[in-house]
């Protein structure tokens, strides 16, 4: 039985913190019956599915596509920031599932980047995106994903990475010290380590740390409050540490417009951003983004947005589940 013949699909979006679970309509692409949980809530693919059939009193599904942060590597997949590894083929068998597709999450979030309705996007600067030029999707949540996605014939085609990996890019004498202090401590300085959740209460912390301020406690560091405090402007080295954050991910997203030829929009997901949209617009990372001696005309040219969907992940898995057996 074919993916198409279903009333219903299952999709689903596992983060290192939270897994999102939803129905989709194969007719209506509509999404019913959303439901978070936490990723620990169970130990496998298969006892979190259940617990959400459970819970949300679904019937049974056959088709089903699974977003996960992390590789997907042949029968394998594993998540980079939860203790979650497992087989793709065991677990359709599992599930009872005719079609199971599982997919890196970004490469879902950069599927869904052609969905978005005109109210969701917030543009950063005046250049708007043209999508048949290919796009990027760059994200902060509990690690930073990154995908790219091109028009492909009649559709389209992603291409999944793990540029959350690489090597942190810094301009700035300060940005220098953190990165020294990332690499005394860890011996590498990726961007994933200060452009995430964990990563800005990381970057609040080395800040104190080169700054020669007393410790903080990792209640008082946490994400939320230091977003808080940023936008209220109540507390200097939050302001600081957020400005920080959005101009490094403002290179972070250059680098990879440039490593990609991505000239249609860089769009910037995940759960972190969409917290902050006023302050990143009025921040310096536009001028970051475009600031390069050689290919600042180049970087002018590309847009830059903010995705504040609520969930493009399950958006775009429902589209990946979609585009199964599309010819090519």
């Amino acid at each position: 039985m074919t993916p198409e013949s279903q009333l219903e699909w299952l999709v689903a979006d596992i983060g290192g913190t939270n897994a999102r679970f939803a129905l989709a309509d194969p007719q209506t692409r509509q999404l019913s019956h959303e439901l978070t949980l936490p990723t620990s809530y169970a130990q496998t693919i298969v006892g979190l599915t259940d617990a959400y059939l459970a819970l949300t009193g679904a019937g049974p599904i056959d088709a089903a596509c699974f977003a996960c942060a992390g590789p997907v590597s042949g029968d394998r997949c594993s998540l980079t920031n939860a203790a979650v590894d497992f087989s793709i083929e065991q677990t359709r068998a599992e599930l009872g599932l005719s079609t199971m597709l599982v997919v890196n999450d970004f490469a879902a979030a950069a599927r869904s980047i052609p969905e978005l309705d005109s109210e969701h996007p917030i543009q950063v600067a005046d250049v708007g995106p043209r999508l048949e030029r290919g796009a990027v999707a760059v994200g902060a949540g509990t690690g930073l994903g990154v995908a790219t996605i091109f028009p492909d014939g009649s559709g389209w085609r992603v291409l999944p990475g793990e540029g959350g990996h690489v090597a942190l890019s810094c301009l700035h004498d300060e940005e220098l010290e953190v990165v020294r202090a990332l690499r005394t401590r860890w011996g590498y300085a990726s961007a994933e380590m200060v452009v995430s959740g964990p990563g800005l209460t990381r970057l609040f912390q080395t800040l104190v740390q080169i700054r020669g301020g007393r410790p903080v406690p990792e209640n008082e560091a946490r994400p939320d409050l230091i977003v808080e405090r940023a936008r209220s402007r109540t507390d200097e080295t939050s302001v600081d540490t957020l400005s920080m954050f959005c101009e490094l991910l403002a290179t972070v997203a250059a680098n990879v417009a440039l490593t990609t030829g991505a000239t249609g929009g860089v769009f910037l997901a995940g759960g972190i951003v969409k917290r902050f949209p006023d302050f990143l617009a009025e921040s310096g990372f536009r001028e970051r983004f475009t600031s390069h001696p050689h290919a600042g005309a180049y970087l002018e040219q590309i847009a830059t947005v903010i995705v504040t969907t609520p969930e493009p992940g399950l958006v775009g898995a429902l589209h990946v589940l979609a585009d199964h057996g599309r010819p090519r």
